[in-house]
């Protein structure tokens, strides 16, 4: 007489709940969370600041939380880009200081006090005070290429060292 006992409720009831919280976890969005993009393109070396910015919702945990207070842009950045950590940097450059392209160690952090030299054939070496910007990135030849601050007295002999190839960047090594 199996039709007379009890029907199994409790069975039915776990099932039933383990069908409501699958659903549940299928149908829910996601968690999102409001990640900086680029509204604009900025050059290496600026601040970044709320009229760069534009934001937009993505899944939580993509795209790392940047703290924006002070940073600027570590390379030149293109409109629609997130911000990452990685294109930051914490140094802004110093009022009355131009950005120049140079060849800049690889292991020089943006931020990092440099010493620009420009070889003058037979005469003395000029020792130019520069500031690493952005980080290097190696071209075509091997070379790498980065961005220094220099102050505005010696961009043009900076530029023109450059030009032909007769600056050398030199970084200090950090003790830690």
């Amino acid at each position: 007489m199996l039709w007379l006992e009890r029907p199994p409720l409790l069975r039915w009831l776990a099932g039933a709940v383990v069908v409501a919280v699958a659903a549940w976890s299928e149908l829910s969005p996601p968690p999102t969370a409001e990640v900086p993009y680029l509204a604009v393109d900025v050059p290496a070396g600026t601040r970044i600041g709320r009229e760069h910015l534009s934001y937009r919702e993505v899944p939580a945990g993509v795209v790392p939380d940047v703290g924006l207070d002070g940073k600027v842009a570590a390379t030149d950045l293109r409109a629609g880009d997130p911000l990452v950590p990685s294109l930051l940097a914490e140094t802004a450059v110093p009022d009355g200081w131009l950005l120049i392209d140079a060849p800049v160690p690889d292991h020089a952090p943006p931020g990092t006090p440099a010493v620009g030299i420009v070889l003058r054939g037979d005469a003395a070496p000029l020792e130019i005070p520069a500031l690493v910007v952005a980080r290097g990135s190696e071209d075509a030849f091997g070379d790498s290429q980065g961005t220094i601050a220099v102050p505005a007295d010696a961009f043009a002999d900076a530029a023109a060292a450059v030009a032909e190839g007769r600056l050398v960047v030199g970084v200090g090594a950090r003790s830690e």
